[in-house]
């Protein structure tokens, strides 16, 4: 589910830090961050983010998953993005793989896209597994996310997004405030990281 691990917490104004999102999009690129990725995963799981995954997820099986989402990006209908903080900018880009001279940047949230190949849904989207680091919390990294996918969604034709999230998440209000529309509540939908069933709410939201 698209769950977001932290309390929301509005955007400050004037941030002091500031941040880069940008889209990887190829196998090599996803590599060069898989140990931060993996360890974003493993801190959401262990910490009762619902995302599709039991508690305690090992580092093996956030490999494996990862890679697996590389298997869906080369086939065109999931896109993944990454918010890095820019400190760490002028050593190396995202999209650029680290060497022994170089820094990968510092990833604070990620989120996917992931379209529907079907004629009949060429019109919508979903978004799932918003994530924040533990560093990157309430430093509205998860609303920046969300008004970029937001964006890219919106400049590839799409019309319409949706996405669920565990019914007793914090990131409800976040996704109320964002001008997500609630449109239903299902019982038992997942399970949390203890195994123990969640329900799910589903919202959409005009582009």
């Amino acid at each position: 589910m698209a769950a977001e691990s932290i309390p929301p917490t509005p955007i400050p104004p004037e941030p002091l830090q500031k941040f880069s999102i940008s889209q990887l999009t190829n196998v090599d690129v996803v590599l060069t961050h898989l140990v931060q990725l993996c360890q974003i995963l493993q801190d959401c799981v262990n910490e009762g983010s619902s995302i599709g995954f039991l508690a305690p997820l090992s580092k093996e099986d956030a490999e494996i998953y990862w890679k697996q989402v590389t298997e869906l990006m080369m086939k065109g209908n999931l896109h993944l993005f990454i918010l890095t903080s820019d400190d760490n900018e002028a050593q190396t880009s995202p999209q650029i793989p680290s060497t022994s001279e170089t820094k990968s940047p510092t990833i604070l949230g990620t989120v996917q896209l992931v379209t529907i190949p079907k004629v009949t849904h060429l019109h919508r989207a979903e978004v799932i597994k918003l994530m924040v680091s533990s560093s990157g919390r309430r430093l509205g990294v998860a609303r920046r996310l969300m008004s970029h996918v937001e964006d890219f969604a919106r400049g590839t034709g799409r019309t319409m997004l949706t996405l669920d999230t565990a019914t007793k998440s914090p990131a409800l209000k976040m996704y109320r405030s964002l001008g997500w529309e609630e449109w239903g509540t299902c019982k038992d939908y997942a399970s949390w990281p203890d195994g123990s069933r969640c329900d799910a709410t589903f919202f959409r939201k005009d582009l």
